[in-house]
């Protein structure tokens, strides 16, 4: 419907207040929009931060490190993040904020699930040498753990086999997908290990077993294929010093 002239459209929505606005923001801190909105709000950071004098700053999304020559300079762009940030309305979250000499035998640090820390070769020939290892951190091995038993829990008992499987495997593939560029394979191998654990304990239950854990296992290790539980043997992709990252595939030991 066209205006006729002098008339005064009315308002499609009320006004949306401040606080409505807050609201809304505060709604998509941990849903798929909250990465975008992070990278959006720290552009700035991004743009001010004077990596020549204090180092090489790696972001992704509300998670940073920056990777300093030496202590005095770690300290200096401590200080110069406090400062950014605080420009910004936001501060560093101290639980999570520290300083790290990455040296071997020293303590290493989280980033994106992974843990970094500075390792001797722990082969013959690579001995002589020390890098930067990663693998899941103690948290995504948690979460990894918690899913696992939440999958298998009680509140499924009345579900096939079959579909147990299926949701483990789903979880299984998601995971290592995510942890396989690094050296996780030990770390792969627990967590599968402990799935096909769970698995037993779950068919023990359905089958009215409790106290016979034993017949859940024989189920699945009898089984030609382990009930169909995928394997992650093979999987991880371990980094080589000169090559590309996506490298030969490391075979858990």
């Amino acid at each position: 419907m066209s205006l006729v002239a002098g008339d005064t459209p009315g308002a499609f929505q009320p006004p949306v207040a401040q606080r409505d606005i807050k609201a809304e923001v505060i709604y998509c801190v941990g849903g798929v929009l909250s990465p975008l909105l992070c990278n959006v709000y720290l552009h700035r950071l991004d743009r001010a931060w004077p990596a020549a004098e204090h180092g090489v700053l790696v972001r992704y999304a509300d998670d940073a490190i920056v990777m300093c020559a030496t202590r005095e300079q770690a300290e200096a762009a401590l200080e110069r993040l406090t400062a950014l940030l605080a420009g910004l309305g936001l501060e560093p979250k101290a639980a999570k904020t520290r300083i790290v000499h990455l040296a071997e035998g020293e303590e290493g640090f989280d980033f994106l699930g992974f843990h970094h820390r500075l390792v001797r070769g722990w082969t013959p020939k690579s001995a002589h040498l020390t890098f930067l290892a990663r693998w899941p951190s103690r948290k995504a091995i948690q979460h990894a753990r918690d899913r696992i038993r939440e999958i298998t829990g009680r509140s499924r008992l009345l579900l096939w086999p079959e579909l147990i499987v299926e949701d483990l495997n789903r979880f299984l593939r998601g995971w290592a997908g995510y942890f396989r560029y690094g050296n996780s394979a030990r770390v792969l191998g627990q967590i599968r290990n402990y799935a096909l654990v769970r698995l037993a304990s779950w068919l023990s239950k359905k089958g009215n077993r409790r106290r016979a854990w034993g017949w859940g296992i024989k189920q699945v290790l009898l089984s030609p294929d382990h009930m169909g539980l995928i394997s992650l043997d093979g999987t991880v992709r371990p980094p080589r010093p000169f090559r590309d990252w996506r490298g030969n595939t490391e075979h858990r030991r």
